[in-house]
C-alpha cells in the first residue's frame, strides 16, 4: 500500500517519482551510512550527530532581496555552498520557504521565522522552536545516496564496515578518542568475504595509500578511505591489514552489490530473523524467509531489529503484518500518522491523519515471538516493535530503543537538491508516541559490548555470546 501524501502541495523525492509516475513509500530515518565507511554510533549524542547529517540553512525570498549583492554574496557562500560563488539561487530558497509552510508537521511555522531564518538557518530555527533533530537540508549527491542506500544497492564497493576504533580494534570506551580504522562487518557472501578480509582487521594502506596519513586523526581517515576503497565495478583495489601480530595483503574486485538486508537461520527449533534495515521491498524478502523457515514447523521465533535504524514505513507495516492476524471484520492499525499539528503539537489538532493497517495474509501468526531492540533501533524498527508489542504478540528483549516518531518526506529544490522535512508524528496501536522516550522492553538485557551481538555475516561470532539474543531465547522456551 502506498500512503496518501498529506495536502497541500505534491510531495517530491522519496515520495513523488515525477509527473505521472506513482511515489514510492515514505522516507523514513537519516541517510544510511556507506558500507564502506561507518562510524557506529555509541551514545545519544553520537547518533544524533549521525542521525542529522547536515545542518542545513535556508533563506526566504525577501531576505535575500533585501541584501546588498556583496552581503548576499558572502550570507549564501556561507550557507548554500552547494550554489557555487556567487550564484544565489531564489528559486530553490522559495521552493524550500513554501514547502516548509504548506507541509511541516506543525502549523504555525511563521514568515517572522523565515526571516529570521535568514540569519540563524531556517532548519536551525525548526529544531530550535519545535525541537525536530530530523529535518535536515541534503546536496543533490547525498540525496542520490540516500535513494541508493534505501535500494540496498553499493555501487563499485567491496562489501565491508568500517568504524574508527582503539589500539587492537577494540571498540572504544566513553570518553577515549579512537586511533585505528578497522573492518566492523565483512557483509556475507560479498567480494570482501570471498578475498579473505575478516572483521577486526586493521587498515594500513589502501590501493598504497597508508591510511595514517590520510588525516590528523581516527575519524578523518575513516571519511577519507571510503572513496579510496570504491571505484569502478570490475577494477582491483589491494588492501594491507594488521590482523593480530601480522600484516596481510588483500587485493579485493570492486562490484556493484544488492546488499541485502533480512537474513534467517535456524538455531535449534527456533527461527532467528534479522533486519538491518527497512529498505524496499524487505517485506517481501521476509516473506520469503518465512515461508522457506517455518518448513518443518518451529517452536518460536526471534526477530532481531538491534542497530537497525529505520527505512521505509510501507515495508514496517509489512513487516509486522506478517505476524499479526487482524479481527475479523475490523480494521486494525500497525500505526497512525498525524500531520499539520496545531501549535502545541497536540496530536488531537491534526489536519491530515493517516492510518497504516494490518495487512492480511501474514506467515507467522501463532508462533510464540520475541522482538531483539536496542539504542539504535529506530523509527521504521520501532514501528514494527510497538505494533507487536501493543497486540500482545511478542516480547520485546534487550534495550531501550531510541525513540524516533516523526516522519521525514523529501521534497526536491529546482536546484537538485533537497529539502528533508518532518511532516508527521506517528502513534502506535495503542495512540503511544516513543518520540524521545523510545520503547522499554518486557525484558532488560545488555551486553558488554557490541562486539558481543550476534549478527549474520562472516565470521558471526557464536550465539552463546549474545546474552539478549540468549535471554530471548530463554523467553521463549518459558512460552513452549
Amino acid at each position: 500500500m502506498i500512503p496518501t501524501p498529506p495536502p497541500g502541495g505534491v510531495p517530491t523525492g522519496s515520495e513523488g517519482a515525477g509527473p505521472g509516475v506513482p511515489p514510492p513509500p515514505v522516507s523514513w530515518a537519516p541517510v544510511p551510512p556507506s558500507p564502506d565507511a561507518r562510524h557506529r554510533p555509541r551514545s545519544l549524542s553520537t547518533l544524533l550527530t549521525v542521525l542529522i547529517v547536515v545542518a542545513g540553512c535556508y533563506l526566504t525570498g525577501l531576505a535575500v532581496n533585501n541584501l546588498s549583492a556583496s552581503g548576499a554574496a558572502g550570507l549564501v557562500d556561507a550557507v548554500f555552498p552547494h550554489f557555487g560563488h556567487n550564484r544565489v539561487d531564489t528559486a530553490s530558497i522559495s521552493r524550500a520557504w513554501d514547502v516548509i509552510q504548506q507541509e511541516y508537521v506543525i502549523r504555525d511555522v511563521s514568515t517572522t521565522m523565515g526571516t529570521q531564518g535568514a540569519e540563524n538557518g531556517l532548519i536551525e530555527a525548526l529544531r530550535a522552536k519545535y525541537n525536530d533533530r530530523f529535518s535536515a537540508f541534503y546536496t543533490s549527491d547525498q540525496y542520490a545516496n540516500l535513494k541508493r542506500d534505501l535500494s540496498g544497492r553499493r555501487n563499485g564497493s567491496v562489501g565491508i564496515t568500517l568504524e574508527a576504533r582503539c589500539d587492537g580494534a577494540t571498540l572504544c570506551p566513553a570518553s577515549t578518542t579512537p586511533t585505528v580504522v578497522a573492518i566492523e562487518d565483512v557483509l556475507k557472501n560479498q567480494p570482501a568475504d570471498h578475498a579473505g578480509l575478516r572483521n577486526g582487521d586493521i587498515l594500513v594502506s589502501v590501493g598504497g595509500k597508508t591510511v595514517s596519513s590520510l588525516g590528523p586523526d581516527a575519524t578523518t581517515r575513516l571519511n577519507a578511505v571510503g572513496p579510496l576503497i570504491r571505484g569502478a565495478a570490475g577494477t582491483p583495489v589491494t588492501l594491507v591489514v594488521q590482523r593480530a601480530a601480522q600484516q596481510v595483503t588483500v587485493t579485493v574486485t570492486r562490484a556493484d552489490l544488492q546488499i541485502p538486508a533480512a537474513y534467517s537461520q535456524k538455531l535449534g527449533s527456533v527461527l532467528y530473523l534479522q533486519i538491518t534495515a527497512f529498505d524496499e521491498n524487505i517485506g517481501e524478502s521476509l516473506r520469503g524467509l518465512l515461508q522457506d523457515g517455518l518448513k518443518g514447523g518451529v517452536t518460536g521465533i526471534v526477530l532481531d531489529l538491534r542497530h537497525n535504524p529505520g527505512g521505509l514505513v510501507t515495508e514496517a507495516q509489512s513487516t509486522a503484518s506478517e505476524f499479526l492476524t487482524p479481527k475479523t471484520g475490523v480494521e486494525e492499525d500497525v500505526l497512525v500518522r498525524r500531520g499539520r499539528l496545531g501549535p502545541g503539537g497536540n496530536p488531537t489538532s491534526a489536519q491530515y491523519v493517516q492510518r497504516d493497517r494490518i495487512e492480511s495474509g501474514g506467515l507467522a501468526l501463532t508462533q510464540p515471538m520475541a522482538v531483539l531492540i536496542d539504542g539504535s533501533s529506530a523509527s521504521a524498527a520501532e514501528i514494527v516493535a510497538s505494533a507487536l508489542h501493543d497486540y500482545h504478540r511478542a516480547t520485546l528483549v534487550g534495550d531501550k530503543s531510541f525513540g524516533k516518531g516523526s516522519v521525514q518526506q523529501d521534497f526536491s529544490l529546482p536546484d537538485g537538491a533537497d529539502l528533508h522535512l518532518t511532516v508527521e508524528k506517528w502513534f502506535g496501536p495503542g495512540g503511544e508516541t516513543i518520540d524521545g522516550t523510545g520503547i522499554t522492553p518486557d525484558l532488560a538485557a545488555g551486553l558488554p559490548d557490541d562486539d558481543h551481538r550476534f549478527h549474520l555475516d562472516a565470521q558471526s561470532p557464536p550465539a552463546s555470546t549474545d546474552a539478549q539474543l540468549q535471554a530471548a531465547l530463554t523467553a521463549l522456551s518459558k512460552k513452549a
